[in-house]
């Protein structure tokens, strides 16, 4: 059933009504969005090739035919930095074969340096156990040290169908709470699941 799900991708309105909903709106409060463009530029800065196509298939900045439809959503939690999700959905076959890239990347990628602002960021990857969620997930953390302590960024990427949703939570200092909520996960798939029914 997962190959059949995977050849019908969703439009962007599909994705954005699939979505997770929002608590009220206040100053910070972000709406999902479509993403207008496929080219970003920054994976090219990492400098473990491994890491390299990890971060760029997670993200959806893989270069694929057809592009991908993509919608980004940004969480603010109280006490919190927040967290992101990413709804990429893929037509043919694309989603299998970007979500085998993530795994790929994931086998191999343990450290990387990119440019930062004020410093070199220097990410050290590790794997997590896998969630059971979607038709397949994954799960790992990037921890990186920085002067107010480490900055650990929580991925995890489910593929369901022609969809892959990628969520990232950050945790600065140990002060914050180190994962996406498992349940709003839950929800997003369930939501994606019923999207492509």
């Amino acid at each position: 059933m997962a190959v059949a799900s995977a050849s019908r991708p969703l439009t962007a309105e599909q994705l954005v009504s699939a979505a997770l909903p929002q608590e009220s709106p206040d100053a910070d409060w972000h709406p999902v969005s479509v993403r207008e463009s496929q080219v970003s530029g920054w994976e090219d800065q990492i400098s473990d090739p491994a890491c390299r196509l990890l971060l760029a298939a997670a993200h959806a900045w893989r270069p694929s035919q057809p592009a991908p439809t993509v919608v980004d959503q940004t969480f603010n939690w109280t006490n919190d930095n927040g967290g992101e999700s990413t709804l990429a959905s893929y037509g043919n076959s694309g989603a299998v074969a970007v979500f085998e890239e993530v795994r790929e990347g994931l086998s191999t990628c343990r450290y990387y340096e990119s440019p930062a602002p004020t410093t070199t960021y220097k990410g050290t990857v590790t794997v997590d156990p896998a969630p059971r969620l979607g038709d397949e997930a994954v799960q790992f953390e990037i921890t990186a040290p920085t002067e107010v302590g480490p900055h650990v960024t929580q991925y995890t990427v489910v593929r369901t169908g022609s969809v892959i949703a990628t969520f990232t939570k950050l945790s600065v200092g140990g002060r914050d709470i180190p994962a996406f909520p498992p349940a709003m996960i839950a929800q997003q798939i369930s939501l994606l699941q019923q999207a492509q029914s």
